[in-house]
């Protein structure tokens, strides 16, 4: 008995370490104090080692008193590394969680957040993020997702109207396209599921650049646009992994199974304090 618990618990290790795959958690409401997140010179750490990306440290990128992210428009702009660099794997894919209320924007519009192939990296800016109002002066706005370069005109932006000031969770899906210049982007607003038949994307974007993708991606940025066309924002909290489950989006079917597993060994547990009682 005692080895076949044994061998449960195993199985319920590698089964929990397989699904594991999470390149980086950021909450800003814990572990984070008011002030600037990063520092003020190119690579230097601030706080939980957010970096400045290039040399402009105008408008530092600042925590506020609530626990989030302040993204101003224009100024400075930081990257933070993910705990282990993604190699990327054709048919697989990578997800961008982040929970933010949007302050501003344009009808231009423009992008404030994004993934870089190397930590530092002040050039290539994929799997974008960007944002623009409705209308001029409208309340609401248009979110949409952008592979390369360009500015807001070569972003596919959705449909439906989002307001201002108001939270969403929304993730960002990169798939990993065998070959090159394929690869495809998907948006999601407030997920209520990790399944992704049953999910509905708000918009999907293809690759641009006629430059192949990268082969790896290894850190996160938040960007200040320029003043005419930025998006204004507070970010509450990012993460970044290869399965819905792993940015949080609620438990993956799978994981059922180990609660099965878990209920077994509880069974065989109290089975064996009876016969040794």
């Amino acid at each position: 008995m005692r080895k076949s618990l044994h061998g449960i618990f195993t199985l319920m290790l590698a089964l929990a370490s397989s699904q594991a795959a999470n390149y980086l958690t950021v909450d800003f409401s814990n572990g984070y104090t008011a002030g600037n997140l990063a520092g003020t010179t190119q690579n230097v750490a601030g706080q939980n080692d957010w970096k400045q990306t290039a040399t402009t440290a105008t408008t530092p990128i600042q925590i506020n008193s609530n626990g989030q992210a302040v993204i101003g428009s224009s100024g400075q702009d930081v990257y933070k590394a993910f705990t282990t660099a993604l190699s990327k794997s054709d048919g697989t894919s990578i997800f961008l969680k982040t929970r933010f209320a949007l302050t501003g924007s344009t009808t231009t519009g423009d992008y404030f957040m994004h993934l870089s192939p190397t930590a530092g990296d002040s050039s290539n800016f994929l799997g974008r993020i960007g944002a623009k109002l409705t209308a001029t002066g409208a309340s609401t706005y248009l979110l949409g997702a952008q592979s390369t370069s360009g500015t807001g005109g070569l972003m596919t932006y959705g449909t439906g109207a989002l307001n201002l000031n108001t939270f969403y969770d929304v993730i960002l899906k990169w798939d990993f396209v065998a070959g090159n210049v394929n690869d495809t982007f998907s948006l999601f607003i407030d997920p209520t599921s990790n399944v992704l038949a049953n999910l509905t994307p708000y918009v999907s974007a293809n690759w641009l650049s006629t430059s192949p993708e990268p082969t790896t991606l290894a850190a996160v940025n938040l960007r200040q646009g320029t003043s005419g066309n930025a998006t204004t924002a507070l970010i509450s909290s990012l993460s970044v992994g290869s399965s819905l489950s792993d940015v949080g989006v609620v438990p993956e079917p799978s994981s059922g199974a180990l609660l099965v597993l878990g209920g077994v060994s509880l069974v065989a547990i109290r089975s064996l304090r009876k016969k040794n009682s």
